[in-house]
């Protein structure tokens, strides 16, 4: 089982026949694997080089940047940056008030690493606010 794949069970009560939103994609594998269960998934990155080639019916792709979204109000039940905060930590404060935007009322923002540079970063930032679950080192944020 994929990484990913564990990830979706662990989450699956904000993903499963949901609206989700990965920004920071990248391949958008995390997008991939919470396509089989969530109503539709939409992934966003400033660059399609790395994205996966294996995109499923309800899963769409757009280049966007994830601090100046295009979506309207309350649009995602769930957002993620999956492995993507080491990327994107200079501009957390635009992408963090961008993604509350997007976020209906009831909503959840994660933010999960597995990678060395995001796991001490995510710690540095969000202190005991992070919770490892299994692999996971996983902040929630709810709206």
């Amino acid at each position: 089982m994929k990484n990913t794949d564990i990830l979706v069970h662990l989450l699956i009560a904000d993903i499963k026949n949901k609206t989700i939103l990965e920004a920071a994609c990248g391949a958008a594998d995390f997008s991939i694997s919470a396509s089989s269960c969530s109503d539709r998934v939409y992934c966003i990155d400033l660059d399609d080089g790395r994205l996966n080639s294996r995109l499923a019916a309800n899963l769409h792709f757009q280049i966007m940047d994830a601090s100046k979204m295009d979506y309207a109000d309350e649009t995602f039940d769930t957002v993620i940056l999956y492995n993507a905060f080491f990327h994107i930590q200079s501009q957390w404060s635009e992408i963090e008030r961008e993604c509350r935007r997007v976020l209906k009322p009831d909503g959840v923002i994660y933010i999960v690493g597995t990678w060395k540079l995001d796991v001490r970063i995510i710690t540095d930032v969000f202190g005991d606010k992070a919770k490892w679950q299994d692999q996971f080192l996983i902040v929630e944020i709810r709206k």
